[in-house]
């Protein structure tokens, strides 16, 4: 069975920081395909702040529920797995 298990809502579930950084570099290369990435987000990333750069990525597609990313299963999951740390 694989580290990542998939949730009822068929989310994969986040167990581990490794895990954590899988996922937000598989974001990160949608949003640098979709042209989204920030200067800001990057620097958060290559820092290790996972959560403000993960928040970022977050608060675009709050603003817009039918956003390309909210059908990304690594965004979904780091959703799921940062879900008390958001506003």
């Amino acid at each position: 069975m694989s580290a990542i298990e998939i949730s009822r809502w068929g989310t994969a579930m986040i167990r581990t920081d490794r895990q954590v950084i899988a996922e937000l570099q598989a974001v990160m290369q949608r949003m640098q395909e979709l042209g989204m990435t920030t200067t800001q987000m990057q620097r958060f990333f290559d820092a290790g702040e996972w959560l403000l750069c993960f928040e970022g990525a977050w608060m675009l597609v709050r603003a817009n529920p039918h956003h390309a990313l909210k059908l990304n299963c690594s965004y979904l999951a780091l959703e799921t797995y940062f879900a008390d740390d958001l506003i």
